[in-house]
């Protein structure tokens, strides 16, 4: 990364909207939102570039030439394994050993399933395979637990099933072979073999997507990337190609789920590191700016066209996982911990004739055709247009991306919903909204209390082109500290805000099989070898030692239980009485995160992983506002919204968003409009804006008239 150069770019594509963020030096920003392109998502992301270089009076390439660092958050690969439109992929599995991905861990017709489908025992099933079993081949090898070769790999043979395939019409092959993730020489001398043969096919390895014990999903793991592999090497390439057209000289680099940026060769090679990166930007987000005022423990909410995204920053840090459900299949993809719901501003409401119901979601009328307000030929109404129904859009100003709001439109939408229910159209548009808010509250229930989380130690920070508006709604009940709305100018776009923050970051691991008596010998030479792959990674991507933090964790569980926590290790040399205390903060963790009692310690502790994380640490750069003063008076609009508390409409003061400064205040209900967002300040609930220029609004039994309350 460039020092000379002023700007970071984040760019992060979702269903409806493309948004950037670029942050200069003094941590100044700009910013661009701009229609989603499905059909090339790679014209929507310069799109929405050239619209933030606008904003700041520059052009798209004297944006880009004057650009350090260009990362981007892609939805490419998981749109690609949810249409089901990546490559014609198969699978290489030892002798015996092909079925796993069909038998899964005996779980297969629950992961990832609804409650309504896991009780319809006769509509449910295993999810569909993405390779078809016709492309599911077996070839004679075989290592066994200790990494000892039993059976050399029949190179012969893999040649022969490589060639059938290929004639077949495979663009893609996964390799997985039992045990691959404690000796990899058969799946490493496999890939060599079929890339020198055919350098054209696509081919990922188990031990390099997910180098963990666990059959199934280490498979499916693989077979997830080598699906994607192929589009998202011509995406990536499109993307760095056009940045270079237009100035960039620089690495272009990517979001990755598990928090962080990681070079255009690492994607390539393993792209499923990608799916779902948008939303964890936000997150980081979140814990850079919350790491500066303060906030150690905070509900991070992200309200987009298509989804509710939902994590937890506790204690400064974004909880992780190691293991994620993607379509279905259990994989195993080290990630931030972000759950999600059909439930966005383009979340389309239907009657459910078995129920005599409304019901909102899952499916999404996305950037086309959009809610029916769009005026794109969408026909079925949506959150956005119970939204603009009920007042709470200006239908004047319109969206981003210049999309004009048609009131008329949606009225008619929402009316004909109502009329299978017996219900008027606003009646019918407030149920809309009740019902998604309710869902959404159920989310955050289940993020924080199912997982041992109480609210009232939290904050919920709402952000995304629709969380200020639903925010006071689905946060209003559930006993948080308050609910802020990060930078409430940048709101809309705090994803490709996170990402712009981003450290660059990646995280290398393998297997460690150590009981108690834990013998440091073992696991300093798996840190060992983990810092040199780390090492030369860097020297890889140009970066010196000086530049770069190495930190170690280890997994731990106990011996006869299932569940594992992750620790980090100090660095430097360790002994036994290092290991001890590592036991006991581990079995301090593990009653913390499952309850008193909960752990098995009779049984002893293994060590199951060892990690080491790579970054490249940046200084903060976001900017205080605090002493602002006000050129002129601040004068308020209004417009005639109806309030679910009210159970009426009311004419309600609506502020500019962007003439507000530190220190305003107002009582509920009031709005403020943003160009690319609103903030609904419900009646009973006061906000003000704090030195960052964060909305923060507080739940109380204030009085429901809307007034100025400071200035």
């Amino acid at each position: 990364m460039s020092q000379a150069k002023r700007y970071s770019i984040g760019v992060d594509i979702g269903g409806t909207f493309t948004d950037c963020a670029v942050v200069d030096s003094d941590g100044r920003v700009l910013t661009g939102k701009v229609m989603t392109t499905p059909e090339d998502r790679s014209r929507g992301f310069f799109n929405s570039i050239a619209a933030a270089a606008e904003s700041g009076g520059m052009t798209l390439g004297a944006l880009l030439e004057d650009t350090a660092r260009l990362a981007h958050g892609t939805t490419a690969g998981i749109n690609a394994l949810v249409t089901r439109t990546g490559a014609r992929t198969a699978l290489l599995a030892t002798t015996g050993h092909g079925d796993a991905i069909r038998i899964m861990d005996n779980t297969g017709r629950v992961t990832g399933a609804s409650i309504e489908e896991i009780l319809d025992y006769s509509a449910s099933g295993r999810p569909e395979s993405y390779v078809p079993t016709k492309w599911i081949r077996e070839v004679s090898e075989r290592i066994d637990s200790v990494g000892d070769i039993v059976t050399p790999l029949n190179e012969a043979e893999l040649m022969t099933v490589v060639e059938d395939l290929v004639a077949d019409g495979v663009e893609s092959i996964a390799i997985a072979f039992l045990w691959s993730h404690v000796n990899a020489a058969h799946e490493q001398r496999a890939a060599y073999l079929v890339r020198e043969a055919y350098p054209d096919l696509y081919v990922s390895c188990s031990h390099e997507v997910a180098p963990r014990i666990g059959e199934y999903p280490r498979t499916a793991s693989t077979i997830m990337n080598s699906y994607i592999g192929p589009l998202m090497s011509t995406y990536t390439r499109r993307i760095e190609d056009g940045a270079k057209e237009f100035g960039y000289t620089e690495d272009v680099v990517f979001a990755t789920v598990e928090g962080g940026l990681v070079d255009p060769d690492t994607v390539r090679a393993v792209p499923l590191v990608t799916v779902q990166s948008g939303p964890v930007g936000g997150v980081l987000g979140c814990v850079a700016l919350a790491g500066q005022m303060g906030f150690d423990n905070v509900i991070t909410t992200d309200m987009g066209g298509t989804s509710l995204d939902a994590s937890i920053v506790e204690g400064g840090r974004a909880v992780s996982r190691d293991e994620a459900v993607l379509e279905r299949h259990a994989v195993y993809l080290r990630r931030v911990d972000v759950e999600s719901i059909g439930a966005g501003g383009g979340s389309i409401a239907w009657h459910d004739e078995a129920t005599n119901t409304i019901r909102v979601g899952p499916r999404s009328a996305g950037a086309v055709p959009g809610p029916v307000c769009y005026g794109r030929g969408g026909t079925e109404p949506t959150v956005t247009d119970a939204d603009l129904v009920l007042g709470l859009l200006d239908p004047v100003k319109g969206l981003a991306g210049g999309v004009t709001l048609d009131v008329a439109a949606a009225t008619a939408a929402i009316e004909a919903l109502g009329a299978k229910l017996g219900m008027s159209g606003v009646e019918c548009a407030a149920g809309i909204v009740r019902i998604v808010d309710n869902r959404m509250e159920d989310l955050l229930r289940r993020v924080t209390l199912q997982k041992g989380h109480d609210p009232r130690d939290f904050s919920v920070w709402a952000f995304g082109g629709a969380a200020g508006i639903h925010a006071g709604l689905y946060a209003g009940h559930l006993g948080a500290k308050n609910i802020v709305v990060p930078m409430a100018a940048l709101a809309s776009v705090w994803s490709a805000y996170g990402i712009a923050l981003s450290e660059l970051s990646r995280t290398f691991q393998g297997p460690v099989y150590i009981h108690t008596p834990l013998q440091p010998g073992k696991l300093i030479e798996a840190f060992a070898k983990l810092e040199n792959d780390a090492r030369q990674y860097a020297k890889r991507i140009r970066l010196a030692d000086s530049d770069i933090r190495l930190v170690r964790k280890v997994e731990m569980k106990f011996a006869l239980q299932f569940y594992s926590v992750e620790l980090e290790v100090p660095p430097g040399d360790f002994d036994e009485d290092h290991l001890e205390l590592l036991l006991t903060r581990f079995e301090e963790t593990y009653e913390r995160r499952y309850g008193k009692g909960s752990g098995y310690s009779a049984a002893g502790v293994t060590v199951t992983t060892a990690s080491v994380n790579l970054s490249v640490p940046r200084p903060p750069v976001i900017a205080q506002h605090a002493g602002l003063t006000r050129a002129s008076e601040l004068v308020a609009s209004s417009r005639r919204v109806y309030w679910l508390e009210l159970g009426d409409f009311q004419e309600t003061p609506v502020y500019p968003g962007n003439d507000l400064i530190p220190g305003d205040a107002f009582v509920g209900p009031v709005l403020i409009d943003f160009p690319d967002t609103t903030v609904v300040v419900r009646p009973g609930q006061q906000v003000r804006m704090d030195d960052y220029k964060n909305l923060v609004i507080e739940v109380s039994s204030a009085p429901t008239d809307s007034s100025r309350v400071s200035a």
